[in-house]
């Protein structure tokens, strides 16, 4: 089904350069190769709409005059420099060095053409559908396990993907959440909005069902935040209060007996397996401060060896030198910052920053448009920058530094902020006209008046 599908897509594709990208987002956010079997299960589905995208590009079917220059692009840029340094100086002999540089460099490439077609709100709201049908679908399917089971699934992601364990599915699904909720109320068909309705109660379930308390803990700061910040409030009460009564009534006991855990964090062997794993990883940063040791370098059994010992940044800590073999950062800060030393972790840093920096700019742009023609870029704004701040909660304690869909948002921010401004700018060009001509009006009346009595005056 998927093949006769993709027949009537390419063609769709070369038509026109947006569909072609569009789908490549898809793909690579859906990875529907984890679903297929027989012939399809090695298709290459995201490399040829990739390809087919940079074709009509280098084709000139795109007019680079459209691009939109911005600073998450500069940001981008510097990033992605800095990490092709890390890999050229990394260790020898890690296998995930290439492999995660190329995860890195494949969602640069695709968020650095993003200015060149996602110019309009239509257009964004495109990108949002295609980040849900994708990262959205994941959760759905396994929401519909969970309840299925009674609580007895497994959940895990895409073998041999960033989302394959969990924890970091879990910590995913919830950066999705918020733009669910948007797309439900932004939405203009009936059995959309009952259908986003329905997905976002689903991966709820399912991040609640996959007994991460990283993801736990994203999942509980988007319910808080949506409650305390909503237009749509008494809904989002009654949505959120919904599912805190169904965890709290109907999940097994091992769910609640492992998020109880959080409160006894060092009592825990596997968090304090995490620290261990921080604590090495600043370690290498330490040693490397500048380019790092490599994409995840941590992970590597001789490099691990060489700074198990070492105080790091947490030598306050008293922890005794691990026995066991390497363990991965555990946390895209430490992550990042054992991959691409201090310089990395601050342009990591930067990045994250500048999508909350973006939303405030948006909130005051809205606020002198003034009327309620603009909210939903309010609201937009709001909703990703909460899918950001679930990111970086989550993220916290699991090794999701390079996860695609979280660059695609802050880039979707950046977009949204320039589309405002532009608004803004027209906005003030006209009331600059309007100013001008009132005051040539006035002038002219003013002279015919004086002419008027003139005329009076001589008669």
């Amino acid at each position: 089904m998927f093949a006769l599908a993709m027949l009537l897509a390419i063609p769709l594709a070369i038509a026109r350069p947006i569909n072609a990208y569009y789908l490549w987002g898809w793909t690579a956010v859906l990875i529907p190769t984890s679903y297929f079997y027989g012939f399809m299960a090695s298709a290459r589905l995201n490399l040829v709409f990739a390809v087919l995208t940079l074709a009509l590009v280098a084709l000139g079917r795109v007019k680079w005059k459209d691009y939109q220059p911005n600073r998450v692009t500069w940001l981008y840029l510097l990033f992605l420099a800095h990490a092709t340094m890390a890999f050229l100086f990394g260790y020898a002999g890690n296998p995930d060095n290439a492999r995660y540089y190329e995860f890195l460099a494949k969602i640069m490439l695709f968020c650095l053409l993003m200015p060149l077609f996602v110019n309009t709100r239509l257009r964004m709201h495109v990108m949002l559908l295609v980040i849900v049908l994708g990262l959205g679908l994941h959760g759905v399917l396994e929401g519909l396990k969970t309840i299925s089971s009674g609580g007895a699934h497994n959940m895990y992601g895409p073998a041999g993907t960033m989302i394959s364990d969990r924890n970091h599915l879990s910590t995913a699904l919830a950066l999705v959440l918020p733009i669910i909720y948007y797309l439900y109320f932004y939405s203009a068909n009936p059995m959309i909005r009952t259908g986003m309705l329905a997905a976002f109660a689903l991966v709820a379930v399912a991040i609640m069902g996959g007994g991460s308390r990283g993801g736990f803990l994203a999942l509980a700061i988007v319910g808080f935040w949506l409650v305390m910040t909503t237009r749509h409030r008494w809904l989002t009460l009654f949505l959120v209060g919904a599912l805190c009564l169904s965890f709290y009534f109907f999940v097994p006991q091992e769910w609640t007996d492992r998020l109880s855990t959080i409160q006894e964090a060092n009592e825990d062997a596997s968090f304090m397996g995490r620290v261990v794993a921080w604590k090495v990883s600043s370690a290498i940063a330490l040693s490397h401060p500048i380019f790092g040791a490599g994409f995840h370098a941590v992970q590597v059994n001789n490099i691990w060896d060489m700074f198990k010992e070492s105080p790091g940044l947490l030598g306050f800590l008293d922890l005794p030198v691990p026995t066991f073999s390497a363990k991965a950062a555990h946390s895209i800060y430490f992550e990042v910052m054992g991959d691409m030393g201090f310089v990395g972790l601050f342009l990591f840093l930067t990045i994250l920053l500048q999508s909350i920096h973006s939303r405030f700019a948006i909130k005051r742009m809205v606020k002198e448009l003034e009327g309620t023609e603009y909210l939903w870029a309010r609201d937009l704004a709001d909703m990703l920058m909460l899918s950001v701040i679930a990111y970086m909660a989550g993220g916290a304690a699991v090794s999701l530094g390079y996860f695609e869909v979280v660059y695609m948002v802050i880039m979707l921010m950046e977009l949204l902020r320039l589309h405002v401004t532009r608004q803004l700018t027209e906005k003030r060009q006209q009331q600059k006209s309007d100013i001008k001509a009132n005051a040539v009006g006035k002038i002219a009346a003013s002279a015919a008046m004086r002419g008027t009595k003139s005329t009076l005056g001589g008669d």
